[in-house]
C-alpha cells in the first residue's frame, strides 16, 4: 500500500485497525455506543430537563391539609419542581433535608435500597388494590422490607441521593405495575393564584 501524502497518525491508525479482527474493532464500538446511550444520554436529559423545569417553574409552597381519603401526600410542606411525564413517570416535591415522609397509605414495604447512583437511597412500598408507590433520593430510610406501614409512618427523610441535583423526594405511583400521574391520585392541591 503506498501510504504517501497521508498523515502520519493516520497511517498507524490504518497499521493497527488492519491487525484488528473485525469482530474486536465492532464489538468495542458497540459497548462505548451502549454505554453512552444508556447511562450518558438519559443523565444528561434529565439534568438539562430539570434545569429547564427549574428557568420556567416559579415554585409554589405547598402546605398541604390532611384529609381522609384514600392517598395523602408524603410531605406536609414542599414546592412542586417537576412534574410527570412520559420521560419522568412522577413528581419532584422539594423540601429541606431531613423533611420527614411518610407513606402514602397503609402498606407494606416491598424494597429498601441504597445506591450511589440513579434514585440513590430509595424505598418501594405496595398497598391494597394493586397500587404501589416509591419514594427516592431519600437522606434516611426509616422502614425496613417486610415492615407493615400506615399512613401516618415516618418512611424516611428528603434528601439528595444518587442522581439528584438538590434535595427533594421523587414520588412514583404505580396502579398495576403501569406509571399513574401523581396529581390524578393525591388530594387535589389548592394552590394560590398566581
Amino acid at each position: 500500500m503506498n501510504y504517501r501524502g497521508s498523515h502520519i497518525i493516520s497511517f498507524i491508525l490504518r497499521k493497527k485497525l488492519e491487525r484488528m479482527p473485525l469482530r474486536q474493532v465492532l464489538g468495542v464500538n458497540l459497548a462505548s455506543f451502549a454505554f453512552v446511550a444508556a447511562i450518558v444520554v438519559p443523565q444528561v436529559d434529565a439534568i438539562t430537563s430539570e434545569l429547564e423545569v427549574m428557568r420556567e417553574t416559579d415554585e409554589t409552597i405547598v402546605e398541604v391539609i390532611p384529609t381522609t381519603t384514600r392517598f395523602q401526600w408524603p410531605i406536609s410542606r414542599f414546592a412542586l419542581t417537576s412534574r410527570f411525564s412520559s420521560g419522568h413517570p412522577g413528581l419532584d416535591l422539594t423540601a429541606p433535608k431531613g423533611s420527614p415522609i411518610q407513606a402514602i397509605a397503609q402498606g407494606q414495604v416491598q424494597m429498601v435500597a441504597s445506591y450511589p447512583f440513579g434514585f440513590g437511597k430509595h424505598i418501594l412500598i405496595t398497598h391494597d388494590k394493586g397500587a404501589s408507590s416509591l419514594y427516592a433520593h431519600l437522606s434516611k430510610i426509616e422502614v425496613k422490607e417486610g415492615q407493615i406501614v400506615e399512613k401516618d409512618t415516618v418512611v424516611g427523610e428528603v434528601g439528595s441521593t444518587g442522581w439528584s441535583t438538590g434535595n427533594h423526594l421523587h414520588l412514583e405511583i404505580y396502579q398495576d405495575g403501569a406509571p399513574v400521574n401523581p396529581l390524578d391520585a393525591l388530594p387535589t392541591l389548592s394552590l394560590p393564584l398566581q
